[in-house]
C-alpha cells in the first residue's frame, strides 16, 4: 500500500509543480508551457472512473429477491452486501469496489445461467470472501494504481499514425513536397514528445508494476481463504463444483456466440428469450474437469483435503424460480443486445 501511495504522491507532485511553474513563471514563455504539460500529464495519470451501463445496473428496488439473497450470503460471512448489481453476457462473476465505500457485483449471465442455484451461492460467497479476507487489490489506494502497471498515460503509437495520415497528400498534389517535408518534421517532433512523456512517467509506471507484483504475491492466499469461506456458506461440494464449472469458459463462450450468430443469420423471432436456456441445456452434459488450470486444480484439492462443510445458505426451487423471473427482463435485454452486436465486430 505504501508503494501505491507513493505513486499518487508523485502524481500530485506533478500537478503542484505544474501550477507553480505557471503562477511563478507567468512572465516567461517556457515555464507556463512546461507547467501546462505537467498538469496535463498529471491529469492523464489520475485514477480513472469506470463507466457503468445503467441499462444493466440493478438497484435494490429493481431486484429485491436477488438483493435479499446477497444480503443473506453477506450476513453469513459477517460482512455487508452490495450496493448495486450489474448484469453482462460474460462468463464471470466478480465483486468490485464502487466509489469510496460501495460494492458492486458483476454477474455474467453466461456463467450465472449455466450454474445450479447452490453453485451460484458459492460464487457470490467466494467474491464476498475477497472483502472479508481484506484483499489489498480492493483498497482504494491500490486499485487506482494497478491500471497504470498494465496500461499507461502516454498516447499509443496509433495516435501519431492517425495524425500523420492527415498530413499525407497525393503525389500529384501541387504542394506534395511541402506536405512531405511537414510530415517528416511531425514524425521527428512526435517521436521526441512521445519519448519525453515516457521518460517522465517511467518512475510511476515502475512503482505501479511493483505494487502490482506485491498484490499478485498475495493473490493465491486470498483465493484459498475465499474458497474456504465459500465452502462454509454454500457447502464444500458446491464450492468444488463451482470451481470445476469455471473450466467450461471456452465451451460456453463458443456456444453462446454460435447461438447468437444462428439467431442473426436466420432472423429468428424471440431468440433472445431462449438464449440462456439453450446455453444452459448445451452445457449441462459437458465435463469441465479436463479444461481446468493448474491453480484451479490446486484449489479443488485443498477444498477436498479440508474439513467438509454443509450449506448454511440454500435456495429452494420456488425461490430459485422466483429469482429467475425477476432477472428475466434484464437478461432478455442483454441477450437482444448481444445477438444484435454479434458479427458486427471481430
Amino acid at each position: 500500500m505504501a508503494v501505491s501511495a507513493l505513486v499518487h504522491l508523485m502524481t500530485g507532485a506533478l500537478m503542484v509543480a505544474g501550477v507553480l511553474l505557471i503562477v511563478l513563471g507567468w512572465e516567461t514563455i517556457v515555464q507556463p508551457g512546461l507547467g501546462l504539460l505537467l498538469i496535463c500529464l498529471a491529469a492523464q495519470l489520475r485514477p480513472t472512473h469506470v463507466k457503468v451501463d445503467k441499462e444493466r445496473l440493478l438497484r435494490r428496488a429493481d431486484a429485491p429477491r436477488l438483493f435479499a439473497l446477497l444480503d443473506e450470503i453477506a450476513g453469513s460471512l459477517g460482512t455487508r452486501g452490495f450496493d448495486a448489481v450489474q448484469l453482462t453476457q460474460d462468463f464471470s462473476i466478480s465483486a468490485v469496489p464502487s466509489g469510496l465505500r460501495g460494492r458492486r457485483l458483476d454477474i455474467g449471465l453466461a456463467l450465472w445461467e449455466t450454474l445450479p442455484p447452490q453453485q451460484r451461492i458459492a460464487c457470490v460467497a467466494h467474491e464476498l470472501g475477497h472483502f472479508t479476507a481484506r484483499d489489498i487489490r480492493h483498497h482504494l489506494i491500490v486499485r487506482t494504481v494497478l491500471p497504470l502497471a498494465h496500461g499507461g498515460a502516454v498516447p499509443s503509437d496509433n495516435v501519431g499514425t492517425l495524425r500523420e495520415q492527415t498530413l499525407a497528400t497525393s503525389v500529384t498534389s501541387r504542394r506534395a513536397d511541402d506536405m512531405a517535408h511537414a510530415a517528416a518534421r511531425f514524425r521527428v517532433n512526435s517521436a521526441l514528445a512521445h519519448g519525453g512523456l515516457r521518460l517522465v512517467i517511467w518512475p510511476q509506471r515502475q512503482l505501479a508494476r511493483l505494487a502490482d507484483g506485491l498484490a499478485a504475491s498475495m493473490a493465491e492466499e486470498i483465493e484459498f481463504r475465499a474458497d474456504g469461506l465459500a465452502a462454509r456458506v454454500a457447502s464444500t461440494e458446491a464450492a468444488v463444483q463451482a470451481l470445476e464449472h469455471r473450466g467450461l469458459s471456452g465451451v460456453v463462450t463458443t456456444e453462446l456466440r454460435r447461438l447468437a450468430v444462428e439467431a442473426r443469420t436466420f432472423r429468428r423471432t424471440n431468440a433472445a428469450e431462449g438464449l440462456w436456456r439453450k446455453l444452459a441445456a448445451h452445457v449441462a452434459n459437458v465435463s469441465a474437469r479436463q479444461a481446468l488450470r493448474d491453480l484451479a486444480r490446486v484449489r479443488i484439492d485443498l477444498l477436498g483435503e479440508a474439513e467438509q462443510y454443509p450449506a448454511t445458505v440454500t435456495l429452494d426451487r420456488t425461490a430459485a424460480e422466483a429469482l429467475e423471473r425477476e432477472l428475466e427482463p434484464v437478461g432478455r435485454t442483454i441477450a437482444e443486445r448481444f445477438i444484435r452486436d454479434t458479427g458486427l465486430t471481430r
